[in-house]
């Protein structure tokens, strides 16, 4: 059995989960650097890995576990280059270098192709060559922002931008429905937007970084970024032609390989198993920004902080010893978080008795761990309930009522602020975030220096249905109907 120099396969994939919740903390620590994005994104990694962690760990001698985990690392990391950087790092952060490990890298192929045969669209990096193929395949001149999204992820300012842009080549009868060039930005330097001069786009590229024109005096600036065209006839512009030329076969192209069929967890385990993955997934919720201020994710991740340990090490013991050491481990989850999520542990427990088959005495373990009562809704921490008199902003958006796949969407907007303790708050309360949702938006307008600081906030009614939310002198202005 290979080993790497400073432990097994198993134990770096436990260091990963490890790793990924001390980071998760670290990310939602501060209201003033919450990084969405970054817990979002580590979350969505443990939705497919849980379970074959779990899977290794149970593994009945030394060897398996062995060969469970490295097939777990290569599934995990057969996502993508990015992805398997991503865990290089993390592991190699922690004493746990995993090069050695996983297969050698692949080299990812510039585009691939669907069921169809067609070759299909990536992102590329926004460079002055793909500013002149976007501007040689769609009229950027009569392009229209439907979506502007700014967020400091961390420190950092990043953007999404959605244009949707009329082709300039013939996409033939079916092609009716406008493309939608979407564009990330990352390191924004500048920005100004008003939702009332959103038509038309010019972009330019080059050393100095990205400078998106917006109609008449709308800007966006940005050290770097990369686009991708969302347009089902993208195979038939100049820069698809051009690809098709270069791109393999269907059959020619490497495939990811099918995840390995895995024994069914039972008891205890598979208890373990479920409320780990069902903490992963609601701390997945901030997906959604305007569920940011309701998901507890530092109190979640908290909870479960070293589970990747804990579970090697539970797995490892036999028979009986192994039911009852994961029972413990559900129990310390439960009993080590913070108080406001025991009625969540609880109503996670007794939905698994519902859902799964369990042997009686796991049924009666569980019955005996948790209370009777009515069924919790979504796990919320509900915001003050007085609006904070002042903020910094961390995420903002703007989305245009548009048509999608035939359904009228209103437009929408969503704000987050960071804000310190009100009055009515206990003392030396850390700061917090807090959502604004509007629709039927009928103001949108944005300035650099939103972002830049705390900046005094203020609402107003506009109309008995609508609402105003100013924030600073002007620096974020939206006006729309205020949802709940």
């Amino acid at each position: 059995m290979s080993r790497s120099p400073n432990g097994t396969a198993l134990g770096a994939l436990g260091s990963l989960l490890d790793a990924s919740l001390l980071r998760i903390a670290e990310a939602s620590a501060d209201a003033r650097t919450y990084d969405r994005r970054a817990i979002y994104e580590i979350a969505d990694v443990w939705d497919n890995n849980t379970f074959p962690l779990f899977h290794a760990a149970t593994a009945r001698t030394s060897i398996g576990r062995e060969r469970r985990a490295r097939a777990a690392l290569a599934w995990m990391a057969d996502l993508g280059l990015n992805r398997r950087s991503w865990m290089v790092e993390q592991a190699e952060g922690a004493g746990r270098p995993l090069e050695q490990i996983l297969p050698p890298p692949v080299a990812e192929p510039a585009h691939t192709r669907n069921h169809r045969g067609l070759v299909t669209p990536q992102y590329v990096p926004l460079t002055a060559e793909a500013a002149l193929g976007l501007s040689t395949d769609y009229d950027l001149a009569a392009a229209r922002v439907r979506t502007l999204l700014l967020e400091r992820a961390g420190t950092r300012l990043t953007g999404f931008l959605v244009l949707a842009a009329p082709r300039r080549y013939d996409g033939g009868p079916l092609a009716v429905k406008l493309p939608e060039l979407h564009l990330r930005l990352e390191d924004v330097t500048d920005v100004g937007f008003d939702s009332d001069d959103r038509m038309a786009a010019t972009l330019r590229c080059g050393t100095a970084g990205i400078a998106l024109q917006i109609g008449t005096s709308g800007r966006l600036h940005a050290a770097g970024g990369s686009v991708y065209p969302d347009d089902p006839f993208w195979h038939l512009s100049t820069a698809g032609r051009a690809a098709d030329k270069r791109t393999p076969a269907c059959e020619e192209q490497v495939r990811r390989t099918p995840e390995r069929r895995r024994p069914q967890l039972e008891g205890s385990v598979l208890v373990a198993a479920r409320i780990l993955h069902s903490v992963m997934l609601e701390i997945r919720m901030v997906r959604y920004a305007y569920l940011a201020d309701q998901v507890p994710v530092r109190l979640l991740a908290g909870a479960v902080t070293g589970a990747g340990t804990n579970v090697i090490a539970a797995g490892a013991r036999r028979g009986r010893r192994r039911e009852t050491a994961f029972r413990d481990l559900v129990e310390s989850w439960s009993k080590n978080a913070d108080s406001t999520l025991t009625p969540w542990f609880t109503d996670r427990l007794r939905h698994l008795t519902g859902t799964e088959q369990f042997p009686d005495s796991t049924n009666a373990w569980i019955e005996g761990i948790t209370t009777p009562g009515p069924t919790l809704p979504h796990l919320g921490t509900a915001p003050a309930v007085d609006r904070p008199p002042s903020g910094e902003l961390r995420f903002a958006t703007y989305t245009a009522a548009h048509l999608s796949h035939g359904t009228p969407r209103r437009s929408s907007a969503v704000v987050v602020v960071a804000h310190p303790s009100t009055e009515q708050s206990p003392p030396n309360q850390p700061w917090r975030l807090r959502a604004f949702r509007f629709d039927d938006v009928s103001r949108f307008r944005l300035q650099a220096d939103a972002f830049d600081g705390l900046h005094g906030l203020r609402t107003a009614a506009e109309t008995q249905s609508a609402e105003v939310l100013i924030l600073g002198h002007d620096a974020l202005d939206v006006r729309g109907r205020a949802l709940p």
